[in-house]
């Protein structure tokens, strides 16, 4: 067999030290054989798909090579494409190198083993070989001393039909690499992010399976709300969904590009330009299904990625960052004059060097104004996407009193705009921020004591005006909450249900009897007198559940619940409640100390007295109790009143209507004309 006039000359022992596995994903092996065609001073490079056959071919138009720039360039790893030192060091084109130490071509044997090379130099004759992963191993781990030195690619037939110059690579025996349709449609959008080179298609222009990769391939500018720009080039024409300001004119704005060693903006030796962008919603950049995510910022050097991403390098806490994405170019970073500080790699840099610690402490200082000026920005849009999609919300908004709590109300839409919840989510979000803006309204009207000159007498009233507003604001809030609890007693209507449930429940709950008696007090010795029962005096037992003593503001309150199926007469009543009222002064006559406020006693029945279908009986009777604190009701009675008595508070009082109404109809805004058309103009 023929010895193959070419070679690898590299000792392998370095080729096994570098790894054959330099690269981890798939975009970033092809970036690298496109990146030798942009070096080759092509103007296009072609990757064609071959799902049938399982291969990826991969041709360019540049210079191509002859057998000796086969062997002292594209064989030899390491190769210098750049002369140490020199400064602006161009191709014959005019280009700046992308590559630079020659390792690049190593990355496909990180998805294939097989690798077929044809290429042809102007005016020369065509070269052809074939590279075999397995074969490199093979020599790394041979014993043969020889062999340790370089290895050398088999030469195959030359059956290319290039035609002038250029260079073609057939990439197979694919490692775990499944071509699909779309797996292909992610592997274009990927390889568009990777490189700069394509805004300029007259210039280098980049085809997957014949059809031009272009910067529209990228499809993430559309997913920017805000844009933070640095440098010349304009990149809010290609971000069609950018929010505007009042004069519509888009958000985007320009920021400081040049810095000193300590990321200190405005001076210094430094200078970066591209774009950060801030998207709507968080997984806004979450391509499921893909492989990939955009909540990154890329650093790219000589038009190509040269970092995957620096965002994780931080942890700033919050969640700004999970809406933040960009690509960074830092030409910087790659200076002919200065020591490499690319990784073996080629995807990230030392990170002990003061370019790239000056870069990330500049980034670190942009990314903390970004999301200061972030939510600045999503606090007032917050307030102005509420009032325009719900005209419920704007109406509560202009009706806060005082008009300092809209500040605070601005703030609070701020936060569910920062949230990027779904449209179908912000009415019932803005319905139950409003009723716990409402419970908190109090709050801050005690907390606003110490900020008030007592000696302005209008701002003084103006302000117990305002805490009156609130309390009773929050009051109704309660009494919508016994009304609920009322509603609930009504749909009992089974007498011993009602029976049970006010025996459980009304002890606590005076309000169900009097609105006025909010607070009651239990005083369980107090209540142990009432162990003396109507018959058998002088002999006791534990009191029943039925019978309860209460002390409320102004009154001693005794209470006594009769089954729902007793009939007694008035008079019966009356003489067993006046023994209960003895009792009690009894108690309250051995403590000189104890206020002497009336005693008040309530009976409630599931029946009325004998007698009592006679209004006109009833009414006497009535009367006739009034003198001793009695008053004798039904369990219906009880109910019925304490709702009307709640009921027409809340109807005299407009607020909380106000409030209840505003609420619900927030909630239940929507419909086909509800909400607002993205992109439409806020007043």
């Amino acid at each position: 067999m023929p010895v193959s006039p070419y070679k690898m000359s590299l000792s392998l022992n370095v080729l096994n030290h570098l790894g054959l596995n330099l690269y981890s994903n798939t975009p970033a092996v092809l970036a690298e054989v496109i990146a030798n065609a942009w070096d080759a001073d092509a103007t296009e490079v072609r990757v064609i798909f071959d799902v049938e056959k399982k291969e990826i071919t991969i041709s360019d138009n540049g210079c191509g090579m002859d057998q000796t720039d086969v062997n002292d360039k594209y064989l030899f790893v390491g190769y210098q494409k750049r002369p140490p030192g020199e400064s602006g060091f161009r191709t014959p084109g005019g280009r700046k190198p992308m590559g630079r130490k020659g390792i690049g071509k190593l990355s496909l044997f990180s998805i294939a083993d097989r690798i077929t090379v044809y290429t042809r130099k102007q005016n020369a004759k065509g070269e052809s070989f074939v590279m075999r992963a397995t074969k490199i191993r093979e020599a790394i781990h041979s014993d043969d001393p020889s062999l340790l030195t370089e290895y050398r690619p088999d030469p195959v037939p030359f059956n290319s039909a290039i035609v002038g110059s250029g260079t073609i690579l057939k990439i197979t025996d694919l490692k775990q690499l499944r071509l699909t349709q779309a797996s292909i449609a992610g592997l274009r959008k990927r390889l568009a992010r990777r490189f700069g080179i394509i805004d300029d298609p007259l210039t280098f222009t980049i085809f997957v399976d014949d059809e031009p990769v272009g910067i529209a391939d990228r499809d993430y500018f559309h997913k920017a709300r805000f844009l933070f720009q640095y440098g010349t080039h304009d990149y809010s024409v290609h971000c069609l969904n950018l929010d505007t300001d009042d004069t519509g004119s888009v958000l985007s704005f320009q920021r400081p590009c040049q810095f000193d060693q300590e990321g200190i903006a405005e001076t210094g030796e430094y200078e970066v330009s591209g774009w950060i962008g801030i998207a709507r919603r968080s997984n806004d950049l979450d391509e499921h299904g893909q492989d990939d995510n955009l909540n990154k910022i890329t650093i790219v050097v000589r038009g190509k990625v040269a970092q995957e991403d620096i965002l994780q390098e931080y942890r700033l806490g919050g969640m700004i960052t999970k809406y933040m994405y960009g690509e960074i170019h830092a030409e910087f970073l790659d200076d002919d004059r200065r020591e490499d500080i690319a990784t073996s790699g080629r995807q990230s840099f030392l990170e002990d060097d003061v370019r790239y610690r000056a870069m990330k402490k500049f980034i670190e200082r942009e990314l903390r104004y970004i999301w200061r000026k972030t939510n600045a920005l999503k606090d007032k849009r917050g307030l102005e996407t509420a009032l325009l999609r719900n005209p419920h919300v704007k109406e509560w908004y202009e009706g806060l009193r005082p008009a300092r709590l809209q500040g605070y109300a601005r703030k609070m839409f701020g936060v569910i705009e920062r949230m990027g919840l779904d449209d179908a989510y912000r009415n019932d979000l803005y319905a139950n921020a409003i009723l716990a803006f409402e419970a908190l309204k109090m709050n801050h009207a005690l907390d606003g004591l110490n900020d008030i000159d007592v000696n302005n007498v209008d701002t003084f009233l103006n302000y117990v005006a305002d805490i009156d507003a609130i309390e009773a604001g929050r009051y109704r809030e309660i009494i919508q909450e016994r009304l609920l609890i009322i509603q609930k007693l009504r749909e009992a209507v089974d007498e011993d249900v009602k029976e049970k449930v006010l025996q459980r429940y009304v002890f606590e709950r005076l309000w169900l009897l009097d609105p006025a008696w909010e607070r009651a007090t239990r005083y369980r010795h107090m209540e142990k007198q009432l162990k003396v029962v109507i018959e058998g005096v002088g002999r006791r037992r534990a009191v029943r559940p039925d019978i309860r003593y209460r002390r409320v503001a102004g009154a001693h309150v005794i209470i006594e619940l009769k089954r729902a199926s007793v009939l007694k007469s008035k008079t019966d009543i009356e003489a067993q409640i006046r023994k209960y009222i003895a009792a009690v002064e009894g108690e309250l006559a051995k403590d000189q100390e104890r206020e002497k406020y009336p005693i008040e006693a309530i009976c409630i029945v599931g029946r009325l007295p004998k007698g009592w279908n006679d209004l006109t009986n009833r009414r006497r009777d009535e009367e006739s109790l009034r003198p001793y604190g009695i008053r004798i009701i039904t369990y219906n009675e009880l109910i019925n009143n304490a709702w009307s008595a709640y009921s027409k508070f809340l109807e005299a009082g407009e607020p909380v209507d106000r409030i209840r109404r505003i609420v619900d109809d927030v909630r239940a805004y929507g419909g086909e004309d509800g909400g607002i058309e993205e992109g439409e103009a806020l007043d």
